[in-house]
């Protein structure tokens, strides 16, 4: 079957065109935005997966750093409410669930 590419000029969308009927084959939308592109498929499906890596890997240190910072609130909230119950003299008493 012989074809020809077409491409349009605002989206990049390529369009494999029969010679025979004018019935378009295929339609290859761009895997990367603009000046991503490097017209070549492959690359350019590589470079996505790369990106949503990236994006990934980004969420996830973004997540374990909002737990540290919440852990460190939470120490300090702990450790700043155990010295208000020393300095008062309460007897700290472990709650029922820990004992023998």
């Amino acid at each position: 079957m012989e074809t020809f590419e077409i491409k349009c000029p605002e989206c990049d969308t390529i369009l494999i065109v029969n010679k025979k009927n004018g019935k378009i084959v295929e339609v290859r939308k761009p895997l990367l935005d603009g000046e991503e592109q490097t017209g070549d498929r492959f690359e350019d499906a590589r470079k996505r997966v790369q990106q949503a890596q990236d994006r990934i890997d980004q969420k996830v240190e973004a997540a374990k750093k909002a737990e540290k910072e919440k852990l460190s609130r939470l120490e300090a909230l702990f450790k700043e409410r155990k010295s208000e119950i020393e300095e008062q003299g309460e007897p700290i008493e472990r709650p029922d669930i820990f004992r023998d």
